[in-house]
């Protein structure tokens, strides 16, 4: 009898280890790696401590069913919908919104009924115009889960739902709208407000499941619609050049120059808008360091992407 007691408490201590690990990684699923790896395996080994495996092996059919799981996971299918900074915490959502339903989400807050269902009926009208961070949480409240780093000026995705398991959860996506001119920046050294880019809170199919605000739309990566922050252009720099001397708008006219001009030093591709900026919103850079993002970083950030060096017009060998 003791033996039985002693397999309760340790299946009731590994139950209680699996849920604080999943719960930890759908609220901030950067610290757990780049992509959804963890989400899976913690999630599965949730499953399996708790019993429900099938279950969990259903949820993950369904959502190849409403094309919410592409080749690379549900990350692939987000970036179909949201730029590459946004796409790491709105993709722990969608296993946040599994496991609400398998009982294993704490929600910070859980919304009444009538909250919630007031809720989905405002969204679509609400999304006319651009919204903010500060705006979300004034209209609606605290939310039920806020996924990604508790500093404001990041990305997030905050969500909202009932203690009711049957519930979906109602994602807001909000992207660092670094090139956003329209949005108010914060102190110095720090990014822009975020701005709400799309909110998921339809059933079906996951690619019609969303609403998108304006800036949304905008950059809403679809193959006719290209974001500016994808541009580049090539940028010449002479050796002890205190100032760049040239800007051309592809490798070969720049090269084609370099040439002709027989001049010294690095041509560079960069991206339309900020270095450091366009890095982290692409996901290329993850601030991680206090001093990442002050004025001084920002200003001496390398654009991190191809460059060429040349002597008298000719690149290195």
């Amino acid at each position: 009898m003791s033996s039985g007691r002693d397999a309760d408490v340790v299946l009731g201590e590994a139950r209680q280890h699996h849920r604080a690990q999943v719960n930890g990684v759908l609220r901030r699923p950067g610290m757990y790696g780049r992509d959804e790896m963890a989400e899976r395996l913690l999630l599965e080994a949730m499953a399996a401590v708790d019993g429900c495996l099938k279950r969990w092996s259903v949820e993950c059919d369904g959502l190849r069913e409403r094309d919410g799981f592409t080749a690379t996971g549900v990350g692939g299918a987000y970036r179909n919908v949201l730029p590459a900074g946004a796409v790491r915490d709105a993709t722990a959502s969608v296993y946040a919104e599994i496991a609400h339903r398998l009982g294993w989400l704490e929600l910070d807050r859980a919304l009444s009924e009538a909250e919630y269902e007031q809720l989905h009926a405002d969204i679509s009208g609400w999304l006319s115009r651009d919204r903010t961070l500060p705006e979300v949480i004034e209209t609606f409240g605290p939310p039920s889960l806020q996924i990604g780093g508790t500093n404001p000026y990041y990305p997030k995705t905050l969500a909202y739902t009932t203690a009711d398991r049957d519930h979906d959860l109602i994602c807001f996506h909000l992207w660092n709208a670094l090139a956003n001119t329209a949005v108010e920046t914060g102190p110095p050294g720090v990014h822009p407000e975020p701005v709400l880019l799309a909110v998921r809170h339809r059933p079906g199919k996951f690619p019609e499941s969303f609403s998108f605000t304006p800036e949304g739309q905008y950059r809403r990566p679809t193959a006719g619609q290209r974001s500016p922050l994808r541009s580049t252009v090539w940028i010449f720099h002479g050796d002890s050049a205190r100032y760049a001397s040239g800007v051309s708008a592809t490798l070969d006219v720049g090269l084609a120059w370099a040439a002709e001009r027989h001049v010294t030093g690095i041509l560079a591709e960069y991206a339309i808008g900020g270095a450091y900026d366009v890095a982290v919103s692409e996901g290329r850079f993850t601030p991680s360091k206090a001093h990442h993002g002050t004025s001084d970083h920002v200003a001496a950030f390398s654009p991190g992407l191809r460059h060429v060096h040349l002597t008298r017009g000719r690149q290195n060998q």
